[in-house]
């Protein structure tokens, strides 16, 4: 019987001592989470400026092919046609770069932002192991 009260000694021990650790660690997780919050709401003007840019090419794109349309209708669409074309294409290579640069500037700036979360998650979980040693 003495081994067994031995272990549910041990056992009774280990789960006070996770339970104190546990309380210590809550407000590095806390903080870890407000931290990760707040970085969430920097990277939303990124995601808002992509949205904005996509409509905005669509708009444009739209206005295009309008401008397309009438050309076509027009008495002499034989001649202008081929020129209507490449000013199509032209307009959509000129669009797909611009959105191509602008993605990518917001995934730069997306991808900081989740470094410096991850970071913070990390710098916590340091601070909280550092406290929980010391």
């Amino acid at each position: 019987m003495a081994f067994m009260d031995t272990l549910k000694g041990w056992f009774g021990k280990a789960k006070e001592q996770g339970a104190e650790l546990a309380e210590k660690a809550q407000p590095y997780v806390e903080k870890a989470k407000e931290q990760g919050s707040e970085l969430a709401e920097k990277a939303q003007p990124y995601v808002e400026k992509t949205k904005d840019f996509a409509q905005d090419a669509v708009e444009k794109a739209g206005a295009k092919i309008e401008e397309l349309r009438d050309k076509a209708a027009s008495s002499d669409t034989a001649a202008t046609a081929p020129s209507a074309v490449e000013d199509a294409r032209e307009a959509a290579a000129d669009a797909a770069d611009t959105f191509a640069e602008k993605a990518a500037d917001a995934a730069d700036a997306a991808k900081e932002t989740v470094d410096d979360a991850a970071n913070a998650v990390e710098n916590a979980a340091e601070a909280a192991k550092d406290k929980l040693e010391g």
